[in-house]
């Protein structure tokens, strides 16, 4: 009997800015200093056991308690407000009782790329990435030469199939691959790698920590409601214009991006009607104005000054005639 393909990853990537996470503070604010423990023991139970979620029961309550040294009360009350700030995904909590996030879903996919078994469930993934064919592809999701089929993770209990179901399941999984070979769309987890190449050949170097900082802004996208595919392509037009600007540096992009985040447009189709908009605004003009002929206006006043002082001199000599035959 072969042994199990591990599901899991042995490690998961920890930021250095952890803490200043604007989620990760707001869980910190509201559950205190204990809540950062119980999500990074939280996230570790993700990526280990089925790499991008975690079902959520009353044993993995008391297990994550028993780890931190906690109360059980104050698991679920950080795991609720987790859910509150979009750190885990409500609809996949309040569905299937999982944690999971699109961020993880992603972060697993680069990891586990050279893996036979690194499907997503299609009732899981939030990734959005061709869910037709249940995100098993040629293209995005190999399966092994040796023919080993992804495995397919079950939601529930009560959702089990049988063995036969299961296979049936996996053989149409292999037809849309088949039917699909001769795509040309790019590996999902390419998007990222055009995307850093991008950065390196128009900005400059790549190092680390301006990696994680582009992942964070594909991640926040994706969190909104963006593709991974679209969520890329976003950044990559957002390093095309700071580069058009001449301004080669990651906080001028970011600064477009969290822009882009504020008004919520979250494709690049509305990125494209925001910028027309603007443009359009800025480009009406003013009623034309009828110049002022302050010639006209100076000859009128020349005139009326010079019989004014006329009229005076007249009145003055009336004035010394009166006076002249009185003597």
């Amino acid at each position: 009997m072969a042994r199990p393909i591990k599901k899991g990853l042995d490690y998961f990537p920890l930021d250095v800015d952890f803490l200043q996470d604007i989620k990760i503070r707001k869980i910190l604010r509201a559950c205190g200093s204990s809540s950062p423990t119980i999500i990074i023991c939280i996230l570790g139970y993700v990526y280990q056991d089925e790499g991008y979620f975690l079902y959520w029961d009353d044993d993995t309550r008391f297990l994550i308690a028993e780890d931190v040294d906690t109360t059980e009360e104050l698991v679920d009350k950080v795991v609720q407000k987790s859910i509150d700030i979009k750190f885990f995904d409500q609809r996949m909590f309040t569905k299937f009782r999982i944690l999971t996030s699109s961020g993880i879903q992603n972060r697993y996919k680069q990891a586990s790329y050279k893996k036979a078994n690194n499907a997503i469930e299609k009732d899981f993934d939030l990734m959005n990435v061709r869910k037709s064919d249940n995100g098993v592809s040629g293209v995005d999701n190999p399966v092994s030469d040796d023919g080993n089929p992804p495995a397919v993770v079950l939601p529930t209990t009560e959702t089990r199939v049988s063995d036969d179901g299961k296979y049936t399941k996996e053989s149409k999984v292999k037809e849309s691959k088949v039917k699909n070979s001769n795509r040309e769309t790019p590996a999902a987890e390419n998007y990222l790698q055009i995307t850093l190449k991008m950065y390196q050949e128009t900005i400059g170097v790549l190092n680390p920590i301006i990696q994680q900082k582009i992942q964070y802004q594909i991640d926040d996208f994706m969190d909104k409601g963006s593709s991974e595919e679209t969520a890329n392509k976003i950044i990559q037009l957002a390093i095309e214009k700071s580069a058009t600007n001449n301004v080669t540096k990651w906080n001028y992009v970011e600064g477009i991006l969290k822009d882009w985040l504020k008004h919520n447009l979250l494709t690049l189709e509305d990125i494209q009607a925001n910028e027309n908009s603007f443009k359009r605004a800025n480009s009406k003009q003013k009623p034309d104005e009828v110049a002022t002929d302050w010639s006209k206006y100076e000859a009128e006043s020349t005139e009326e000054d010079e019989a004014a002082a006329e009229q005076e001199r007249i009145a003055k000599l009336e004035k010394l005639r009166g006076k002249a035959s009185e003597d």
